[in-house]
């Protein structure tokens, strides 16, 4: 998702008033697997009212529990539970309901819950003057409770259906394919979707409004992981509709160009959704949801865009196993939308991002008192900050230029591949882009994700002639202490000519690095830094 301040391209998340305050980061249920969620609503014919849910699951039994825990606020009533067709004890534990099983290990149980109520957050309802209603879900990071049973944890992992029932003045968009839209007695529609990709709670979605959709048509054929081509469309309320295709006129250029940069698209289809959503956008798997305030304004910029078109790889088919490594979700999703950038608008384009990247977080107070993975994280509402957007996104930049681009998207493709549709930590992709550059990348990933701070380095230069060579003295006097870096320099010499040249700096407070270059008679002026690869200040210190 991309945060807002405001509505800002590049803002902080912001919790709108009376929001419920985030619980802790929660766990997996060990002893369980929940493979497949069938969620069935029946909403009224307005909002807002009561709405009746059966969220029915497939759960597969690893140990020999016989207590599954279901997360879902106390706002909602339970009537009934069902294990194998089987009624059900239930007992309320808080914000969970505990469905008790019958005896038995390593076998597969279908669980059903009957609920019902009005919910308050995570399925986001709102009704205009006209009493027209819109209901939205926005379930990020472990929201999903507020609305539907399930196991709120993103090492959870399980495909969905979902059957709605609606009025006919609204439609519905929702992850995966959609099976049915036919109208049932009492004046309703039901619609269903189901997926066939594995999903985490936080983007199992539904959008009901009274939409009107504009198909983008069919898009990077042959680059998804189903057959044929991905095909696009974009849902808004009917006075957006003149915006269209508007900012999305390039989305699948932007799918067809991460396909080719990552692996093939994961996903049934591709949504763009104008909605309710507290973020400026929510990658949810095949249905994006982007703030309707920028449709309003028509000021939903490209880069937004990309950055949440890149989670559908980066996020939702590779979904992090734990909250403090978030970062292979924004980070992934941040340098991606700069290399639609690069691919779309250039390298002056590019390097003018980055520097507005690290710009925006190198002075800011997290950037010094909290590492990228923050092992320290006990709260899921805040696990979104500039670190693991513009910070990690800047790393992975660097490790670009460490491991060279070969290397590096042959182990951003492996990674990929790998670990899509599953869980993955830091150290997967760590270990991805050791094998393909051939370099131990620990002491790297050491001091850029698991310790706070940046790089403040003063660099004095000397030409020895006779030597041919550059001689560089460095010092690094930053309160993050010292780093060891990968510096560029352009060189110019007495002809005027310009070479681009690459310096490892050791991890030292002072050092002495010598660089071989070849000029004409003398070197006349040294630039640092001009590809934008250091997380940090680089000046050069000669009078």
């Amino acid at each position: 998702m991309m945060r807002r301040a405001g509505l800002a391209l590049i803002g902080f998340l912001v919790l709108p008033a009376g929001a419920q305050t985030p619980s802790k980061t929660g766990s997996s249920r060990p002893g369980f697997d929940v493979q497949h969620y069938d969620f069935t609503l029946r909403f009224p014919q307005r909002m807002p009212g009561t709405v009746h849910f059966v969220s029915s699951m497939r759960v597969a039994r690893t140990g020999a529990g016989d207590r599954l825990a279901l997360d879902l606020v106390d706002r909602f009533t339970v009537d009934s539970a069902r294990v194998n067709g089987s009624s059900a004890a239930t007992q309320r534990e808080g914000n969970q309901v505990v469905v008790t099983l019958p005896a038995g290990q390593r076998d597969t149980l279908q669980v059903t819950l009957y609920y019902k109520g009005e919910p308050a957050d995570g399925l986001v309802v709102r009704s205009d003057s006209a009493g027209t209603w819109t209901a939205f879900g926005d379930n990020f990071p472990d929201r999903a409770r507020q609305w539907l049973a399930t196991v709120d944890h993103p090492s959870d992992k399980a495909t969905v259906a979902w059957t709605v029932v609606h009025p006919p003045t609204h439609r519905v968009i929702a992850n995966g394919e959609l099976q049915e839209e036919s109208p049932v007695p009492g004046g309703m529609v039901t619609t269903r979707y189901a997926s066939v990709r594995p999903l985490y709670t936080a983007v199992m979605v539904i959008g009901v409004a009274p939409f009107a959709v504009v198909e983008l048509g069919n898009t990077a054929c042959n680059l998804g992981e189903l057959p044929g081509c991905v095909r696009q469309s974009v849902w808004v309320t009917p006075d957006a509709r003149d915006y269209m295709p508007g900012p999305f006129a390039r989305a699948g250029d932007i799918v067809a160009h991460f396909s080719r940069l990552a692996g093939p698209f994961p996903y049934e289809k591709l949504a763009h959704v104008m909605s309710s959503t507290r973020y400026g956008g929510m990658e949810n798997a095949a249905a994006i949801f982007y703030a309707d305030a920028m449709f309003k304004r028509r000021s939903l910029p490209e880069g937004l865009i990309a950055h949440e078109v890149a989670h559908q790889w980066f996020g939702d088919a590779v979904t992090t196993r734990e909250w403090p490594h978030v970062w292979l979700s924004e980070g992934f999703a941040t340098y991606f939308a700069a290399l639609w950038t690069e691919h779309a608008h250039g390298d002056s384009a590019f390097r003018a991002e980055l520097t507005e990247m690290r710009a925006s977080v190198l002075n800011a107070k997290i950037t010094n008192e909290k590492a990228v993975i923050d092992e320290t994280l006990d709260d899921a509402g805040r696990v979104l900050t500039s670190n693991v957007y513009q910070k990690a996104g800047f790393v992975l930049h660097m490790l670009r230029r460490e491991v060279g681009d070969s290397a590096f998207f042959r182990g951003v493709r492996a990674y990929y591949a790998k670990y899509r549709h599953s869980n993955a930590l830091t150290a997967d992709f760590q270990r991805e882009v050791e094998a393909t550059s051939k370099q131990q990348l620990g002491w790297f990933f050491d001091q850029w994700m698991r310790r706070p701070g940046s790089a403040s380095v003063g660099v004095s230069w000397a030409w020895e002639a006779s030597r041919k060579q550059l001689v560089l003295t460095t010092l690094q006097d930053g309160s993050g202490g010292a780093y060891r870096l990968n510096l560029s320099m352009d060189v110019t010499d007495a002809s005027g000519r310009t070479q681009r040249v690459r310096a490892t700096v050791p991890a030292a407070r002072v050092s002495t690095v010598t660089v071989p270059v070849t000029v004409t008679g003398a070197v006349k002026a040294v630039a640092l830094d001009p590809d934008v690869s250091v997380f940090g200040v680089v000046k050069v210190r000669n009078p």
